[in-house]
């Protein structure tokens, strides 16, 4: 369990640093052009909570955390950047498929498409990093 928690954290602080770098850095701007502004629908930096983005990359980082060291028993990078990047690709297709069929969100089927890439690369990334920890010995 000490392992899982471990890999947790680490997983937690790739899929940050390494998500902000994808989504805010190379994507950010894309992205706000893209995608509908809705005045008052996105908090602005001083009224966004830090804890709870770090909470929300947590419980992804837990999730891989779980499902690779307790069931798939994934030991390395790569094992666990495949595992990851499958896992973000559906995720971001079951989140941003419901957005794209009931609101006007997203402004064409683009934006949906780079957002499910980003998904795949920054959720395969911690998943190897916590696939390469569980197979650190």
């Amino acid at each position: 369990m000490v392992k899982i928690l471990l890999a947790t954290l680490l997983g937690t602080i790739v899929y940050f640093l390494f998500g902000w770098l994808v989504f805010e850095g190379l994507l950010g701007k894309y992205m706000s052009a893209n995608t509908t502004q809705i005045a008052g629908f996105k908090k602005t930096e001083a009224e966004s909570s830090m804890l709870m983005l770090v909470v929300s990359c947590a419980a992804y980082a837990l999730l891989l955390a779980i499902l690779m060291g307790q069931w798939a028993q994934v030991s390395t990078f790569r094992e666990g950047l495949k595992i990851g990047a499958i896992t973000g690709i559906l995720v971001a297709t079951m989140t941003n498929a419901y957005w794209y069929s009931s609101s006007h969100f997203f402004n064409g089927f683009q934006p949906v498409l780079a957002d499910i890439a980003a998904a795949g690369l920054t959720v395969g990334v911690m998943g190897g990093a916590i696939g390469w920890f569980l197979g650190y010995r």
